[in-house]
């Protein structure tokens, strides 16, 4: 294997290695969750929670594109 794909494989290895060690511990020092966060900004049943959500989806995914196209 080429060494970007390495360096690619190892940068979601390690991104799945923090996400593993680090959600229980947020949760176990009582951070709220994601969706109660956005209840307690919009309140229930808003668009706007929805439309933010989705805002924070496309821009995770855009930016992990643009990585991925910086590596190849």
């Amino acid at each position: 294997m080429s060494k970007r794909k390495n360096t690619l494989i190892l940068t979601f290895v390690m991104g799945v290695l923090a996400t593993a060690f680090a959600l229980p511990l947020v949760r176990a020092l009582g951070v709220p969750s994601f969706d109660v966060g956005l209840v307690a900004l919009f309140g229930e049943g808003n668009i706007w929670a929805v439309v933010l959500s989705l805002l924070l989806i496309l821009s995770i995914a855009l930016g992990v594109g643009k990585l991925i196209n910086s590596y190849t």
